[in-house]
């Protein structure tokens, strides 16, 4: 049986024509790819403007046709601020056109929850008057001196949650929940409904407007107190939309 020959080494010219091992990229391929990219983020940045535009004027259309009208706890809260009721609204759209989709509207929800109401039904079940609609698009506002505005938009009313201590409150439909840290005294509590919401707990906001407690919550739970329903009323709003570099400006200087 013959034995096989060994193989002779390639030539010069024969090795040229093999395919090369390794494939990593040129200087050229380098700068093809940097151009590609550059050029690709560019307008990608183009679609997200363009994006962003069309769904801040969806938005703009819904909640103009949608609302007319607003808390007047509220409105006196962003005065607080410095800002309109405008200016807010105004944050909300730029907020939720810029960095996510909004809401979209269910007919099966039926039952929003925040972070305040979440710690409240965690520890004592859902109250009763807090069930209903859910917000279709919220806002949460800084707070010069701390804390935070959350702004909702229930069906055609624009809310309020907060916390003011030593209370939470949050507003729908024209009565406002004041939820106590602490029980009221029996005979207080008694003695409270009718009376204005100043004389059981006061504050600059309210004084003055001539609230009255409308019904009072036993404390469902040792963690908190009674809840004030307040009769606050709601007033008629058409939102207007204010100029974008001064809501730009406004919203820089509560960051």
């Amino acid at each position: 049986m013959s034995r096989k020959r060994p193989s002779l080494p390639a030539s010069n010219a024969e090795l040229s024509d093999r395919p090369s091992v390794s494939d990593a990229p040129t200087d050229d391929d380098r700068r093809r790819i940097r151009n590609a990219r550059r050029q690709a983020r560019a307008r990608y940045d183009e679609i997200d403007a363009a994006r962003d535009a069309e769904v801040a004027n969806t938005l703009r259309t819904e909640l103009t046709a949608a609302i007319r009208s607003a808390s007047p706890l509220l409105i006196s809260l962003l005065a607080v601020e410095g800002l309109t009721l405008d200016d807010a609204m105004a944050m909300m759209v730029s907020e939720q056109s810029a960095t996510q989709r909004p809401t979209r509207l269910s007919r099966f929800r039926s039952y929003q929850t925040s972070h305040s109401q979440m710690l409240w039904h965690y520890v004592s079940g859902p109250s009763p008057s807090r069930l209903g609609s859910a917000a279709s698009h919220e806002h949460v506002i800084n707070r010069a001196g701390g804390g935070y505005i959350t702004m909702k938009v229930f069906e055609h009313s624009v809310e309020v949650e907060t916390r003011i201590a030593p209370v939470w409150l949050d507003t729908k439909f024209g009565k406002l929940r004041v939820q106590l840290d602490t029980a009221l005294p029996e005979t207080l509590a008694t003695a409270a409904v009718g009376r204005l919401l100043e004389e059981i707990v006061d504050h600059a906001v309210w004084r003055g407007r001539g609230w009255r407690i409308h019904t009072i919550e036993e404390p469902v739970s040792s963690f908190f107190g009674h809840t004030l329903i307040v009769a606050t009323g709601s007033v008629p709003y058409q939102v207007t939309w204010p100029d974008v570099e001064h809501l730009t400006a406004r919203a820089a200087e509560l960051q």
